[in-house]
């Protein structure tokens, strides 16, 4: 008589669920053990498929790391209607963003675990920095003036990422007490300059 290891029923690769599962699975584990006692074999079994499907849907552990744990937002939603033209641009992206990471409470906890892993391991890392600026850019892209486009883009995703790192990960009291409204309106003009600003000139 066969045995089958307890958990999820077994799962058909071929079905679209599978990467679904495994996906789930791993927000789980990660929830449970952190991330270096997170296994391979652990998410497998968890969801009810072969380990060899994990690799074969996500290649490496730090890859479906950064897709279990990245915040799964709408961009579209989120920022909705706003244009190099929007009145008080900075200020009002900011909002945006840290309205959904303050009333979103499970992408919150996802975001954070991403973070905190992170920084202490660089393909995480790496990983996340390409996600980060790859939304950014979908993002802002056509309001970012046309020089140094792209380093504009990446001063700001740097600078709400460590926006995002100082209130929900480090817990910095002066920016984690803050209301939205307080470090919106400090953040948006600077946000303002990155965006459409003569580079090196200063934010008013």
């Amino acid at each position: 008589m066969s045995t089958r290891s307890r958990g999820r029923p077994r799962v058909d690769s071929a079905r679209p669920e599978t990467r679904t599962a495994i996906l789930t699975a791993a927000r789980e584990i990660f929830a449970e053990r952190g991330f270096e006692r997170t296994t391979m074999r652990a998410i497998a079994s968890r969801a009810g498929v072969d380990a060899a499907l994990i690799h074969h849907y996500f290649g490496t552990k730090d890859t479906l790391t950064v897709e279990a744990l990245r915040p799964d937002i709408d961009p579209a939603a989120v920022f909705r209607g706003l244009t190099v033209d929007t009145p008080g641009l900075g200020t009002v992206f900011v909002t945006r963003v840290l309205t959904v990471w303050e009333n979103d409470v499970p992408q919150r906890e996802r975001g954070t675990a991403l973070l905190r892993i992170a920084v202490t391991h660089d393909p995480v890392a790496e990983r996340m920095r390409t996600f980060f600026f790859g939304l950014a850019r979908h993002v802002l892209g056509d309001m970012a003036a046309d020089d140094d486009r792209d380093l504009r883009i990446a001063l700001i995703a740097s600078h709400i990422l460590g926006i995002l790192m100082m209130r929900y990960v480090l817990r910095l009291p002066e920016i984690a007490d803050a209301d939205i409204a307080t470090l919106a309106g400090r953040v948006g003009p600077v946000i303002e300059q990155y965006l459409t600003g003569p580079p090196g000139s200063p934010v008013e």
